[in-house]
């Protein structure tokens, strides 16, 4: 806690933004802050940094900057305060946070929304759907200029195995806060207390709880394949972030480095869809290498899944109509740019 006191005083301390260099002449420099939750043992963290890497090589020196990470400056509620008085010019947050900002961006967590990695690649990124939620918080000040995943959720518990609807009844997995996540595994038939997230590992440990819902990449980089002994493979969320960034920071850009900023950030996040996605891949052998049992269900067996978590749907879209009128429209347009139709999966 000291260490992140002095670092946030420090951060606050510095004159941030933008400032004159002189070398013979004055030179503007853009200086860029930005800063995620998450910790370096996942790719998902390391966003930003690819990010800054990119951007002083493309921009020739004239924009520099600085990543925090592993909650260096505070938790994700921090980093949006950061944001808002440009303490922090950008950051990767979760959708679930963002999410309370504005429903729109929480879609990505409703269940069995993005079916898998090539979904992803090939239809969402650059969708129509994707540019609504990448544009959600303009009314908060933000643009979203890319999409940063952490992979597709799996149940991770002790004994015994969960491969039916029938054999989630009853099980006690720890969810997240967000209602789309929670909803999903409530609509399973699980019993799913919201707790923090730094507070799972030793709550399997006691019993508390039996799991989680969690990517595989995830299990390994918080070691808790220590504590589960089986996975179920049934990708019935997609985790992600999205790297956001202030308007104002952008819109006081002379217009070549704006375009070296965007073209930027969308290479990093590219970098690290496939990186994650790769992650992912190997947590799995990783995970059966230490003795976890890896299930996986039918697709029949799945299709029951979905039809269970259709009113999970359903209440997202009210959520999103309470707030800008548009939830149909919304889910049927993210819907339409999966190649989906939303009237006739969801609705009847």
């Amino acid at each position: 806690m000291k260490t992140k006191r002095i670092i946030l005083s420090w951060v606050c301390i510095i004159t941030l933004g933008f400032f004159w260099a002189s070398s013979g002449e004055a030179v503007e420099v853009y200086e860029l802050r930005g800063a995620t939750a998450g910790a370096l043992t996942h790719p998902y963290a390391r966003g930003g940094e690819v990010f800054l890497k990119i951007l002083e090589t493309k921009s020739e020196g004239k924009i520099k900057g600085k990543w925090y990470h592993s909650g260096q400056v505070g938790g994700e509620m921090d980093i949006v305060s950061q944001i808002n008085n440009n303490t922090l010019q950008f950051a990767t947050i979760s959708c679930a946070l963002a999410g309370s900002l504005d429903p729109k961006p929480m879609t990505m967590y409703t269940p069995f929304l993005i079916k898998d990695w090539d979904t992803f690649f090939n239809k969402w990124v650059g969708s129509e759907g994707a540019k609504l939620i990448l544009e959600s918080l303009k009314g908060n000040g933000l643009i979203g200029l890319g999409w940063i995943p952490y992979g597709f959720n799996a149940l991770a518990y002790k004994d015994p195995p969960i491969r039916t609807l029938e054999e989630c009844k009853g099980r006690k997995l720890r969810a997240a806060q967000a209602y789309t996540i929670k909803g999903t595994l409530e609509a399973l038939g699980m019993n799913a207390p919201p707790l923090p997230f730094p507070e799972v590992f030793q709550s399997i440990q006691q019993k508390v709880i039996e799991g989680l819902t969690t990517p595989p990449g995830i299990m390994v980089a918080n070691r808790f394949h220590e504590v589960i002994n089986n996975i179920t493979v049934s990708d019935h969320l997609f985790g992600t972030y999205i790297f956001w960034m202030r308007e104002k920071t952008l819109a006081s850009m002379p217009e070549d480095l704006r375009k070296i900023v965007i073209d930027a950030a969308v290479e990093a996040c590219f970098k690290q869809q496939k990186e994650s996605k790769d992650f992912d891949d190997k947590a799995i052998d990783f995970l059966k290498s230490k003795g976890v049992k890896v299930w996986t269900i039918s697709q029949q067996e799945k299709a029951r899944w979905i039809a269970a978590t259709k009113k999970v749907v359903i209440d997202h879209e009210k959520k999103v109509d309470e707030k800008s009128h548009d939830g149909r429209q919304f889910m049927r347009t993210v819907y339409k740019s999966l190649g989906r139709d939303y009237d006739k999966e969801i609705l009847e």
